[in-house]
């Protein structure tokens, strides 16, 4: 590693993934050494579409990446929910000039694997920044000043501290925590791409059009530079044991949106076949750092998706983490109780936001009508303004200037 760090031994990162890569980015502007330690063969991300809020946004500019994060996005106009029983607009949120304003950042839609491109290039371009592959974390021992971390091939790395960012499933918080496995949600995704040549022209829409339906929702938006649509039909099942992501056949999803309306069903029936995912999700907890030993993302925090805000409570945990050591002067006990302090309610508060926008999205019955009544006439200032806490950026992200 790098002779001009701060810490002797690297921070340990466990996983790969957005939250991973921008925390050891953030790390290494503020003079910090780490080692990402991924688990699969190469650095990547799954094909799928990801919305970037404001908040989002926002940490990439910090970090130094906006601008090409924002170079594969569409920065779109508005945000749309329609009736998906009746065909009617419910909701449509303008995401210009006033909006950007507002927030300090547009609204985007991106490829999942180019906002984590676009991270990993910096990472890979900056000294104090070490990545592994096919590296899984097994366990690991601490003190207050030091961590031994043992990878399933038998091989012990000495790191400063270690940040489990290896997703819902994390080695890391099975150890922390011993809370057991994430929870299944009840509800599962199906997720598609749809090459843009094969989606009618009148629903080639340049923002998300979100179709909420009596127990179901679907979502879809165009990725890199319009040549795909992404395509994600939620479907809420009740499985209380979350099951393996499979492949399956349109025969199968189809019958699962019923009553829906004639638009989003044909957009369904594009696809030949759906990737099946069961949503899982944890309760809030208030803490999730031990000495030298924290989470990050998903690790710390799952949540469902119907607010989109995953990828960016990880990007924020990354930012508030690094400027936690870099105020703490490298203490890594000491700076994860901060950036702990700093982080659990926001994060609990939008996991709990996620978890009750299920009634909104899937509502039926007299439940529909009344939330078709309560958004009507709606002004954009007033969506704005209950926005605000989600999408306006906490106070540390800002650039590293020493």
């Amino acid at each position: 590693m790098s002779p001009h760090a701060r810490n002797a031994l690297p921070v340990a990162i466990a996983g790969g993934g957005i939250g991973g890569l921008a925390c050891a980015l953030a790390l290494a502007q503020r003079g910090f050494q780490s080692l990402v330690l991924e688990q699969a063969a190469e650095f990547g991300e799954a094909g799928v579409g990801l919305q970037v809020a404001p908040n989002a946004l926002s940490v990439l500019d910090a970090l130094g990446v906006g601008e090409t994060a924002k170079k594969h996005a569409l920065l779109i106009e508005r945000l749309v929910m329609m009736d998906a029983v009746s065909g009617a607009e419910v909701v449509n949120v303008p995401c210009g000039d006033r909006f950007r304003e507002r927030f300090r950042n547009p609204y985007a839609v991106a490829h999942r694997a180019d906002i984590h491109g676009a991270l990993l290039d910096a990472c890979r371009a900056h000294e104090l920044v070490a990545l592994r592959n096919d590296c899984r974390v097994k366990s690991f021992d601490l003190d207050d000043r030091r961590v031994s971390v043992l990878l399933e091939t038998g091989e012990r790395i000495a790191a400063a501290a270690i940040v489990g960012a290896d997703g819902v499933d994390s080695a890391v918080r099975r150890q922390l925590l011993g809370d057991g496995p994430p929870l299944a949600s009840g509800a599962v995704i199906y997720r598609a791409t749809i090459p843009v040549f094969e989606m009618p022209k009148d629903l080639q829409r340049p923002y998300p059009t979100f179709w909420a339906g009596p127990g179901w929702h679907v979502i879809y938006y165009p990725v890199r530079d319009w040549t795909m649509f992404n395509l994600g039909g939620t479907v809420v099942t009740g499985e209380r044991t979350p099951g393996e992501s499979e492949d399956v056949s349109q025969r199968h999803v189809l019958p699962l949106f019923a009553g829906s309306c004639a638009t989003p069903l044909r957009v369904l029936r594009i696809p030949k076949t759906f990737r099946r995912y069961s949503i899982v999700h944890r309760e809030p907890v208030e803490n999730w750092s031990q000495g030298p030993a924290t989470l990050l993302g998903d690790a710390a925090h799952p949540m469902v998706q119907y607010i989109a805000q995953g990828a960016a409570m990880a990007l924020e945990d990354a930012i508030c983490l690094a400027v936690a050591a870099y105020e703490c002067d490298g203490n890594f006990t000491e700076a994860f109780k901060r950036y702990q302090d700093h982080r659990t309610v926001r994060a609990a508060r939008v996991q709990i936001s996620s978890s009750a926008m299920d009634r909104i999205n899937h509502a039926r019955g007299i439940e529909r009508k009344v939330r078709n009544a309560l958004f009507e006439g709606r002004t954009a200032e007033e969506f704005y303004d209950r926005l605000a806490w989600l999408f306006t950026p906490p106070s540390y992200v800002k650039p590293f200037k020493p």
